[in-house]
C-alpha cells in the first residue's frame, strides 16, 4: 500500500509570510469571490511574523531575512502558495483526475515582485474511511482527525480532505503521495514539511 503525507510550512520562530492586505473579509467568501478567476485581484506583501508572550505579531517593516522567497510560502490566508518549480513537480505528477488549476498572485518585498501560484481543488473528493475518521459532530461536516481509505485515493496523486463550506477548494493542507514526496526532497524545495496521512485498506 502507498504512503500519502500531508504537506504543511516548515516551522520557524521567524518567518516571512506573505501578507493579502485587501478587503477585511473571511477567506471563504474570498474563495467564493475567485470562481472563475485565475488571478489575484491584489498582490501578497512579505512581512516578518515573531511569536511573542502576546501570540503572533506582524511588522509592517521590509522583510529582510535570510531565505525569504521559499517553495511553499506561508500566507496569512493559510493558502498552498507555491513557486513555479513546486507548481511544475505537481503538475509532472497528476494522474489526471484530480481537477486542479492554479490562481497566480504576486508576492513584493524589498521592490522586488515575484509570480507565485495558489493551489485549487475543482471537486470535492469522498477520500474518507469514515468509520475511523473522527468528526466534530454527529453530521460529519468538520474533520477533526483524517482517516483515508486507500481504495479511495489510489486513483489520486494528489488529494484534499472534505470539508465545510468551500475551503476544500483552496484548502490550508492537502496531500501527497510518496513519489511527488521524494521529488520535492530530491529538488530541494524550502519551507516544506510532511507528516504521514492514516491510511486504511
Amino acid at each position: 500500500m502507498k504512503k500519502y503525507y500531508s504537506v504543511y510550512w516548515r516551522d520557524n520562530p521567524e518567518i516571512a509570510s506573505a501578507c493579502y492586505e485587501g478587503e477585511n473579509q473571511f477567506d471563504y467568501e474570498l474563495i467564493s469571490r475567485l470562481e472563475g478567476k485565475n488571478e489575484m485581484p491584489l498582490d501578497f506583501n512579505l512581512r516578518r511574523i515573531k511569536e511573542g508572550k502576546d501570540g503572533l505579531t506582524i511588522d509592517d517593516n521590509t522583510v529582510i531575512v535570510k531565505d525569504v522567497w521559499l517553495d511553499y510560502q506561508p500566507n496569512n490566508l493559510v493558502w498552498p502558495i507555491m513557486s513555479e518549480k513546486f507548481k511544475s513537480i505537481i503538475e509532472a505528477s497528476l494522474k489526471g483526475n484530480e481537477q486542479i488549476d492554479w490562481i497566480t498572485c504576486n508576492l513584493r518585498n524589498l521592490g522586488e515582485t515575484r509570480q507565485y501560484y495558489i493551489l485549487r481543488f475543482n471537486k470535492q473528493m469522498d477520500v474518507l474511511d469514515k468509520k475511523k475518521t473522527l468528526f466534530m459532530d454527529e453530521r460529519k461536516e468538520s474533520v477533526i482527525k483524517p482517516v483515508f481509505s486507500f481504495s479511495k485515493i489510489k486513483d489520486y496523486n494528489l488529494f484534499v480532505c472534505p470539508s465545510s463550506y468551500n475551503f476544500w477548494k483552496i484548502p490550508s493542507s492537502f496531500y501527497v503521495n510518496e513519489d511527488i514526496k521524494k521529488k520535492i526532497q530530491k529538488e530541494k524545495l524550502t519551507g516544506i514539511e510532511f507528516e504521514k496521512a492514516i491510511i486504511t485498506e
